[in-house]
């Protein structure tokens, strides 16, 4: 989008389209609407001004800036975006002005940085889990297994030079196209996430183990 389109104007569309729409549901930041299509189907609509997009291309794709996660998901939204409205070619610009290889020193930067989250700093998240753990904090224990997963995710992805496609299906998306996996990498997670105590600190360190297994090859 080059402009913000007002309420009622996305309403006038929701209207002719959709059996319900909720606008402006910013809880958790961000501009998105959601809305069920007169087909029954859900659909969840986030807005992007081009500024924004670019700003973010020009973050990860030429200032090389990671992420604790989730880093190339807008540049993953951009060129795998199907295009149905674009008079000008303003985003078509953009995207042919970005393209290219994916970034060596982006690679880098997102799998040092995640590594180090994971295990390497003292607040890591190897280090909270552990701290969890002896305190039976249940809802710490759960929160810090979604930020271990998303740096884990990420290097996984830079690994393979592939932008991240976001938060659903992670797993079967790394089995059908990431060639570099660490071992046991479906068992870990999915032990991962049901484990609780010494079990669950077993398994984190099993999975930092088989990552940096692949790390030295490649």
């Amino acid at each position: 989008m080059n402009g913000e389109l007002t309420a009622a104007e996305r309403d006038a569309v929701f209207r002719e389209t959709c059996l319900r729409a909720d606008l402006e549901r910013n809880h958790w930041g961000g501009w998105w609407d959601d809305c069920i299509l007169k087909s029954g189907r859900p659909m969840e609509i986030n807005y992007q001004t081009l500024a924004s997009a670019r700003e973010n291309l020009q973050n990860h794709l030429r200032r090389f800036i990671p992420l604790g996660g989730f880093t190339t998901c807008v540049c993953n939204i951009v060129f795998g975006a199907k295009i149905l409205h674009d008079p000008h070619e303003l985003f078509s610009d953009m995207r042919r002005e970005f393209a290219g290889e994916y970034p060596e020193e982006l690679r880098r930067n997102i799998i040092r940085t995640n590594r180090e989250l994971l295990n390497g700093i003292t607040p890591s998240y190897l280090k909270q889990l552990e701290t969890a753990v002896k305190r039976d904090d249940i809802f710490k224990l759960n929160h810090v297994r979604v930020s271990f997963a998303a740096s884990y995710f990420d290097i996984i992805f830079a690994l393979n030079r592939r932008f991240h496609p976001g938060e659903k299906k992670l797993i079967e998306i790394c089995l059908q196209t990431c060639k570099i996996l660490p071992r046991d990498f479906e068992r870990n997670l999915r032990m991962f996430f049901v484990m609780q105590g010494e079990d669950l600190l077993r398994v984190a360190r099993e999975i930092i183990a088989a990552l940096e297994e692949i790390e030295e090859r490649w």
